[in-house]
């Protein structure tokens, strides 16, 4: 089923499919379900059985069943949401949540999950709509600590291996709401019978002994889904097929207690004697420590994954292709399943097996293969993190590992996947949820390589960022500082390491807005990484900048422009005129000047920029005529927009001038053009710019690009200032639906694009659609941006002159240098 994009019913996730021959538990399949309501909670967590690890077992079926019930409540209607997401891990669990937010078009953060998560749960609790949200395969209890779904309207449905799952991990939310823990059983004997008898189309030369079969599989349903996949593949029927399994329950005495182990081992050695011979016991070692989310086909075909399963050190596109040859092998004896069209979840096995094969390995062996699986893992784990879905793939496969065997990733210190991983969320931007990882992973590197190693340290590093990041800044300040007691103590007042985490003890205070502290502090880091490093270091550099920065947080001016023109000047000398770094202090000076009434200083000095720019590389070249762009926009913020107008243009000409340049190279200089046109009243010179300039956009960087749907809301903003009204509203609907479609209810660009369409229907006489959106996009700014943030304090002062019925207020739009020229690289 595939969710619909805005009408309800909503479904969010994917919903597993019900097995080939699924039939109802009419004896195990804890009833109708009709004593559910909306404001309950259900756990399905493992049956209790005397004798197995932990008093209880899985494989009973729980995820089927869960999918079943939500199957026939979406099928007859009677939600309006249905929500199925993976809880195998936290951030998954908070990936899960931001896409159901989105999925039900209500406003949030852009970019920023955990924000989303909170929302989301917020909707549930405050929402009359009915809801079933499916937590599937809770691991551990802490993960869903304060992300726990309630909600009067709504049904929470738990799967879960742990034996002892608190109904309401961590922090009881404000809604009662009740609670039922229940354990799945197995299949009754009767059930049993009947989806073995189902399955084998009732043929009674291959139902012979079925009923012996289904005890000695204690009837989990796991056990007989195995047993169906060879009973069809061999042809044998079940007594012999339990005969030859129960051979190795008395080979290997380790696994009797196991049901699972004699059908499973004997599966293997079977796939043991088809081509590629003797590469299923090494692939299913692999698979079963890499978690039972579906696992990257990647992950499997990497050197360190084949070279460990081949048991060849260099290994070759042969090889690769006999471990993929064996997995097929592995999949038709019914151990794992392959989508072979999906590159992110490839292979998926039982989590029971998972623990059935983890369980007969020795202490030694699973180590070997937690290693083997992480140096898989880290190896085929891109290095950039553009793709969200992949990263949280990877992701569930290091959680997998790192559960299987903690201790043997760090048998020869900390292997790289660990760190990897942190990386991964840090990327994410779940700041919260690093944090967890960080402060867990420098407390287990204290622990192997001591408190005051160079990886704990740099741990340490980590969480005081992303608990900075969290929003939780006194917790960074606290951390730092005693990150530099302990670099002060071991390393030396003057060493490096102690200079850079006493910068990062600047960049922490500034942050919480202790610009005393941090200009004291960063003075004294300033002379510390000056006589150290030497003037010219990029950390000296940085360090002048954020004193700069924390000078102009107390509005001492004069030495923030000298911290900075210093800065400019060391950059320019070490790393060039143009290179990001020296711009982006350039920029920062210039914002200064500006703060400081002293516009004509921020033109003075892009005007230097230009001329030695120019003298070294020419005036054709790109880099100068991007400082020329640069300085247009000084020129006009300086009250000097005809100047500022000549520039553009002779920017514009020079573009055009360059052999192999096009439209991308000019849409800076284009968007700049037009915004001057428009906020100087000249609209029938705006109004074509923003048309040829929209359209070379949606050619160039698509549809739904944030640059594409900027300069679409700016044109209909200036169709509105022309009074073409009907023009700017049926512009204003279409971009607003684009925004919506591609960015989400909460992106700038969504929420201006819907103020500037109600400001158009309120002057256009439309007041009850104006006053619907106007509500909505007041409501959403606050939401999504904060009630301080000057979107939503414009957004206000436009609702509040259509309350009091004025008109003739300017419609926002993005002025000259709003950074299209980066948005749309």
């Amino acid at each position: 089923m595939a969710p619909p994009s805005r009408n309800w019913p909503v479904l969010s996730g994917t919903v597993p499919p019900l097995a080939d021959g699924y039939t109802p538990r009419p004896e195990t399949g804890l009833g109708s379900w009709e004593g559910l309501h909306p404001g309950i909670t259900v756990i399905l967590g493992p049956d209790r059985v005397p004798g197995t690890p932990d008093g209880h077992r899985g494989g009973t079926g729980k995820t089927q069943l869960a999918a079943a019930f939500a199957g026939r409540l979406w099928a007859a209607g009677e939600l309006d949401l249905l929500v199925w997401l993976d809880a195998g891990s936290r951030d998954s669990i908070v990936a899960g949540y931001a896409r159901a937010l989105a999925d039900i078009k209500v406003a949030a953060q852009p970019g920023k999950p955990e924000a989303a998560a909170a929302r989301f749960l917020a909707w549930l609790a405050e929402t009359g709509r009915h809801w079933l949200l499916v937590l599937d395969g809770l691991v551990e209890p802490a993960d869903a600590d304060r992300l726990w779904p309630y909600g009067q309207s709504g049904e929470v449905l738990v799967t879960t291996e742990a034996a002892k799952l608190s109904p309401v991990p961590g922090r009881r939310p404000p809604i009662a709401s009740e609670q039922v823990a229940l354990g799945v059983s197995a299949f009754s004997q009767r059930e049993a019978l009947s989806y073995l008898s189902a399955k084998l189309n009732d043929d009674p030369y291959q139902a012979a002994g079925s009923l012996d079969l289904a005890i000695a599989l204690d009837c989990l349903p796991a056990g007989l889904a195995m047993a169906i996949a060879h009973l069809l593949d061999s042809g044998q029927n079940c007594r012999q097929y339990r005969l030859a399994c129960e051979r190795y329950r008395q080979d290997r005495p380790e696994g009797s207690g196991d049901p699972l182990a004699p059908f499973w081992m004997f599966a293997v050695d079977r796939a043991r004697q088809w081509a590629p011979r003797e590469l299923a016991w090494p692939a299913i070692k692999l698979a079963c420590v890499l978690g039972p989310a579906r696992i990257p086909g990647a992950v499997l075909t990497s050197s360190a994954a084949c070279s460990y399963v081949t048991g060849k050190q260099q290994v070759s596109s042969a090889d690769q292709a006999s471990v993929r040859t064996t997995f097929v092998n592995l999949e038709r004896l019914g151990l794992v399943a392959i989508e072979p069209d999906n590159e992110i979840r490839t292979v998926w096995m039982p989590a029971s097996l998972q623990a059935s094969v983890r369980q007969a390995m020795g202490p030694s062996e699973l180590s070997h293969v937690v290693q083997v699986a992480a140096d898989a893992v880290g190896e085929a784990w891109p290095s950039d993190a553009g793709h969200a879905e992949l990263e949280q793939a990877f992701r569930d496969c290091a959680v997998s590992i790192r559960r299987s065997d903690e201790l043997a990733l760090w048998s020869r210190g900390c292997h790289p996947m660990l760190l990897r991983a942190g990386q991964s969320l840090d990327d994410a931007a779940m700041p919260e949820t690093a944090s967890i990882y960080w402060r867990d992973l420098a407390r287990r590197s204290a622990e192997f390589l001591g408190a005051r190693a160079p990886l704990t340290i740099q741990l340490r590093e980590r969480l005081a960022s992303s608990s900075a990041a969290a929003g939780r800044p006194d917790e960074a300040i606290g951390l730092r500082e005693r990150l530099v007691a302990d670099l002060d103590e071991a390393a030396g007042q003057n060493h490096p390491q102690t200079i850079a985490a006493r910068a990062n003890l600047v960049v922490a205070l500034r942050a919480a807005g202790r610009f005393g502290d941090a200009i004291i502090l960063g003075e004294r880091v300033t002379a510390d990484s000056d006589l150290v490093l030497g003037p010219a270091h990029l950390r000296t550099t940085e360090t002048l900048r954020e004193l700069a920065g924390a000078y102009a947080g107390a509005r001492r001016y004069p030495e923030a422009i000298s911290a900075l023109r210093r800065c400019v000047a060391l950059r320019e000398q070490t790393i060039g005129m143009m290179h990001q770094e020296t711009v982006a202090a350039r920029h920062q000076l210039a914002r200064v000047y500006r703060d400081a009434n002293q516009a004509r200083e921020a033109v003075r000095l892009y005007q230097d920029a230009l001329t030695q720019v120019e003298s070294i590389a020419g005036r054709a070249h790109p880099e100068a005529i991007t400082a020329r762009e640069h300085l247009a926009i000084a020129l006009y913020d300086a009250a000097q927009p005809g100047q500022a107008v000549a520039m553009l243009e002779q920017a514009l000409a020079a573009w055009s001038a360059i052999e192999g340049a096009g439209p991308a190279d000019t849409l800076s200089v284009r968007a700049d053009l037009a915004a001057i046109a428009c906020l100087g009243g000249r609209l029938k010179e705006a109004i074509p710019l923003y048309e040829g300039l929209a359209a070379d956009l949606e050619r160039i960087r698509g549809l739904g690009h944030p640059a594409t749907l900027r300069v679409r809301w700016n044109l209909a903003a200036a169709l509105h200032k022309a009074k073409r009204l009907p023009d700017a509203v049926r512009a204003g609907e279409a971009n607003l639906a684009g925004c919506e479609q591609y960015l989400g209810a909460g992106h700038p660009e969504t929420l201006t694009t819907r103020a500037n369409l109600a400001h158009a229907y309120h002057a256009s006489g439309l007041l009850k659609r104006a006053s619907a959106q106007f509500d909505r996009s007041l409501r959403d700014c606050e939401q999504a941006l904060g009630e301080d943030d000057p979107l939503t304090e414009q957004v206000r002062a436009l609702r509040k002159r259509y309350l009091a019925g004025r008109q003739g207020a300017a419609p926002i739009m993005a002025g000259p240098g709003a950074g299209l020229r980066a948005e749309s690289a």
